[in-house]
């Protein structure tokens, strides 16, 4: 067998294994460049605890606690380094970047298999939550996992329905559905908007009228069976949605269209890729309406395929859908909409590739956009959250006789990781910061979230550590008795939020 019917043979292995390799060295290079920040240090703070205390304390956050056990095991046997803690959402990534791949070749073409996988790799996007020791790489990963087999289910339901078969469910559709099954009670277990990947499947059933109408008990059963193995977590579900609808949350309220551009902008990479990607939208949307009114004036009409209206019903639903309510409950943003940006890579993959359609044309557009998103990714991009460079600061200009003040009080996580790691492992899951607070304060460090928590005024020396207090204490009222009280000595700033200002007695 010569070497090009080798590669004919094994084609698709051979550039699925090229794709997880690029996608694993684009990510992997930086995986430890950024600080530990944002949430991080909260999921590796509880990980550390034992799988009944995980379960206990999340119940009361935003956060089913699916990841945090996961990552439990991990830093067991590989520690809590930043390249640690941060691995299994690159492996999740590149999980993510076969199925991408294997649902395009499988229920699309091979093209927009190949293009929605490079715009996956590229999309800096997709590098910053494979550079999260946090659930959206994992949710991104279960959200393709669940359409894959979703579709898997509906085309083999579909095949029985158009050949009248008596048969509801073969030996194929069974193992699908289990696979089915399994993935989406792990992605409701893994973050709550996992439930709009099951919202989406169920909507879509709902439209396709004859698809349901025969499968309705199959359907019924499936919800069932989710709900069954929902029931531990159902209580706590419900607290959080109620929780949630009255007294809102800390995200924004949308800013109209200025909030959908900046959105797709964090999905598209740059804005000369924005302004493409959205006028490629619109035009391959005018073009189907305009062969949509022809095909039926001249009656020959055929229904779209019914894969490729899952892909575009899965983006528009959850994208739109969480920006419409998002003026009642505000949820519109980057990370939660981890399951919608999957979508995207397919739909403008699809866009791109319907555009022109005659053979020896078509891959222009679609070149053209991958090369754009090679051209426009940024392996080391930054998560804006400088603590370790901060830290030392603090570090740096702190001697035995300064009070150090941090504000918010729960940024004492972020703070202690890279100020002593032993005092970060010394979890106390009773009173869940009590160990850290105690160290810290023996060494005149207090998290407060108002200045009326402490008397600083016996000290001569104060840093104040602000780590966007103002955003989440409005009236800590710190700064205001720091200048009444002391002289600012120094002010240092550190990119994106942080600042860390050195005061001296008058």
């Amino acid at each position: 067998m010569n070497l090009m019917k080798i590669l004919k043979k094994y084609e698709t292995t051979i550039i699925i294994t090229a794709l997880i390799l690029i996608n694993f060295l684009v990510k992997v290079v930086f995986l430890s460049y950024n600080s530990l920040g944002n949430d991080e240090p909260f999921s590796v703070y509880h990980a550390q605890m034992d799988i009944a205390s995980i379960i206990k304390l999340l119940s009361s956050g935003n956060n089913p606690p699916l990841y945090e056990i996961i990552l439990h095991f991990w830093i067991k046997i590989f520690g809590i380094s930043e390249f640690s803690v941060r691995f299994p959402s690159l492996i999740f990534s590149c999980i993510t970047v076969l199925f991408i791949y294997k649902l395009g070749i499988k229920h699309l073409n091979k093209r927009i298999a190949l293009y929605a996988s490079i715009i996956f790799i590229f999309s800096n996007y997709q590098i910053l939550f494979a550079h999260e020791a946090r659930v959206y790489a994992f949710l991104g990963m279960l959200s393709v996992l669940s359409m894959y087999y979703f579709l898997n289910v509906i085309n083999e339901c579909k095949l029985n329905t158009d050949t009248g078969s008596k048969n509801l469910l073969n030996i194929k559709i069974n193992k699908n559905l289990i696979i089915l099954l399994l993935v989406n009670i792990l992605i409701i277990y893994s973050h709550y908007f996992g439930f709009f990947i099951l919202i989406t499947q169920f909507l879509f059933l709902l439209f396709n009228w004859k698809l349901f109408l025969k499968y309705w008990r199959q359907i019924t059963i499936c919800i069932g069976i989710i709900l069954i193995f929902y029931i531990p977590n159902i209580i706590v579900f419900f607290y959080r949605l109620i929780t949630s609808s009255v007294n809102g949350t800390w995200v924004s309220t949308p800013n109209g269209f200025e909030s959908l551009y900046n959105m797709l902008w964090q999905f598209s990479n740059a804005p000369v890729v924005t302004i493409i990607v959205i006028s490629i939208f619109i035009i391959s949307l005018i073009k189907y309406i305009i062969k949509l009114i022809i095909r039926k004036k001249s009656k020959q009409y055929n229904q779209v395929n019914l894969n490729y209206q899952l892909m575009f019903f899965w983006f528009i639903f959850i994208f739109f859908f969480m920006f419409g309510i998002s003026y009642f409950v505000p949820m519109f943003l980057d990370r939660y909409l981890m399951p919608a940006s999957i979508a995207f890579c397919f739909v403008l993959s699809i866009s791109a590739n319907y555009l022109i359609e005659n053979p020896k044309f078509r891959y222009i557009i679609p070149i053209i956009i991958c090369v754009l998103f090679i051209a426009t990714t940024k392996p080391n991009i930054t998560n804006k959250r400088n603590v370790k460079e901060t830290v030392e600061k603090v570090k740096e200009i702190k001697n035995e006789n300064t009070l150090v003040l941090i504000c918010p009080q729960h940024f004492i996580i972020n703070f202690v990781y890279y100020y002593d790691i032993e005092m970060f492992k010394d979890y106390n899951t009773k009173n869940i910061y009590a160990n850290i607070d105690t160290d810290l304060k023996n060494e005149n460090i207090y998290g407060i979230n108002n200045i009326s928590e402490i008397n600083f005024k016996k000290y001569n020396n104060i840093v104040f550590l602000d780590a966007a207090a103002n955003f989440s204490f409005p009236n800590n009222n710190i700064n205001n008795e720091l200048d009444a009280n002391y002289s600012l000595k120094n002010e240092y700033k550190f990119y994106e939020i942080f600042k860390v200002l050195e005061y001296e007695s008058k």
